[in-house]
């Protein structure tokens, strides 16, 4: 499914107005929206045909179709978390490559990273994407109703779709990425409050900042101010009612940890060689905490 991206055919698409075509289209923006624009039936096809047309701009790929999902929906909730319109075109649109990343998930989907890491792409099968626009309209009112909340930020679901009877459609996600901070990210775990299998494969002296861990591997003790703690309770209990009511039980908090003092990450590893297990109370300059259930 995703053969379209791992091709210059999305290179050539991205590069080119046709994306800012479709990010960059307008309308009101109210947030009190109508049951109409969380149909899954809302949707729009945009034809574009290389030598472009009335309302498409000219491209070097070949002809293929573009479809947005409830576009309204998703300017209004691009306008609740606060992105400038302008950057998130830059961003996606812009001159600078995507990144893939290394493997796919779980699910056989592939993720992409804009070259500012503020965005991911990750492409969904065409069942991820019922159950997503199903539980749209929960969403959009859990976001709305809770500002910090922990739950993943979604920005646009596209489809797109080369001419042709065989061709395959490509349907794809943009989110935020969590692990986009002004401050390096030393640590990445993610959690899922289980101990089955929750430790990485890599040996101690393999990992690196980049390593996703787990559960078993985290040996730090995080304190917290009280109403900072009493906050984040508050809202990891929001966020799982709202999953639950949803029926999504695969899903996890991820942490970013940010060390002040680089020596704790050298005492880490000497302690890892010695065979001694360490547990540290740290007080950490920024922890990134979200919960995922983009998988």
């Amino acid at each position: 499914m995703a053969a379209i991206f791992r091709r210059d055919f999305y290179e050539d698409m991205r590069s080119s107005p046709i994306m800012r075509h479709a990010v960059g289209k307008q309308g009101p923006i109210t947030l009190d929206l109508k049951s109409s624009a969380f149909d899954p039936k809302e949707k729009v096809w945009t034809r574009f045909p290389p030598e472009g047309s009335k309302y498409t701009p000219p491209h070097s790929s070949c002809d293929f179709k573009w479809k947005d999902y409830c576009p309204q929906v998703f300017r209004t909730l691009r306008k609740l978390f606060k992105v400038d319109a302008a950057d998130y075109m830059l961003s996606l649109c812009g001159d600078q490559a995507l990144r893939e990343l290394s493997s796919p998930g779980k699910s056989g989907s592939f993720f992409y990273l804009t070259s500012n890491d503020q965005y991911m792409i990750k492409t969904m099968k065409k069942a991820e994407v019922k159950i997503f626009l199903k539980m749209l309209r929960a969403y959009y009112n859990h976001v709305r109703a809770f500002e910090n909340t922990l739950v993943t930020k979604f920005f646009g679901l596209h489809c797109v779709k080369l001419a042709g009877a065989n061709q395959k459609k490509v349907r794809f996600v943009i989110m935020g990425n969590l692990f986009c901070s002004d401050h390096f990210i030393h640590r990445r775990f993610d959690l899922k409050g289980s101990s089955l299998g929750r430790t990485t494969d890599k040996p101690q002296t393999e990992i690196d900042e980049y390593t996703i861990l787990k559960d078993l591997d985290l040996n730090f003790i995080f304190r917290l101010q009280k109403h900072w703690y009493q906050e984040f309770q508050r809202q990891v209990d929001k966020d799982c009612d709202f999953l639950e009511q949803e029926n999504i039980m695969d899903y996890s908090l991820l942490v970013g940890v940010h060390f002040r003092d680089k020596r704790v990450i050298m005492t880490e590893v000497i302690a890892a060689e010695d065979h001694h297990p360490t547990y540290r109370l740290i007080f950490l300059e920024e922890i990134l905490i979200q919960t995922d259930c983009a998988r």
